[in-house]
């Protein structure tokens, strides 16, 4: 059984993914409220060509930097997927695309199973309204 599957993506405006980002997502990783399942770095030049790493392509020694975040690399994020996701970058920028799988729900999932019912449909709040839904929470305080 797995959890619910999210991709985001990340934008950085230099390469410090590794530096900063990579070891929050190697201690949520680790506590086990989720587990990543691929990553796949793009980079868009000043003309807006994207260039694509996965984790598979890079050199063995920079590979190894990613060891503690993915214990088994699925490698499932589609072509279609980055292409996708790179256009929503903005040009001279790098990013990071994550598949996360939400391992936090898994034991709601098998508890609404075992009661007979199902999962219909879910979904993510985008950033941008999840801004707007908090301040709108704030005025219910």
């Amino acid at each position: 059984m797995y959890g619910p599957l999210e991709y985001v993506l990340f934008q950085f405006e230099d390469d410090r993914f590794i530096d900063e980002t990579l070891p929050a997502l190697i201690n949520i990783n680790q506590i086990g409220c989720v587990r990543v399942l691929d990553i796949v770095f793009i980079t868009k030049d000043e003309a807006g060509n994207l260039e694509i790493v996965e984790i598979s392509d890079l050199a063995e020694e920079d590979e190894s930097t990613f060891d503690p975040l993915i214990n088994e690399y699925f490698g499932v994020l589609t072509d279609e997927d980055v292409e996708q996701s790179g256009e929503n970058l903005q040009n001279d920028t790098n990013a990071a695309l994550v598949l996360f799988e939400h391992r936090w729900a898994l034991g709601l999932q098998q508890a609404i199973k075992t009661a007979g019912g199902l999962v219909l449909d879910s979904a993510y709040i985008n950033p941008r309204s999840q801004s707007e839904v908090i301040v709108e929470m704030e005025q219910w305080r």
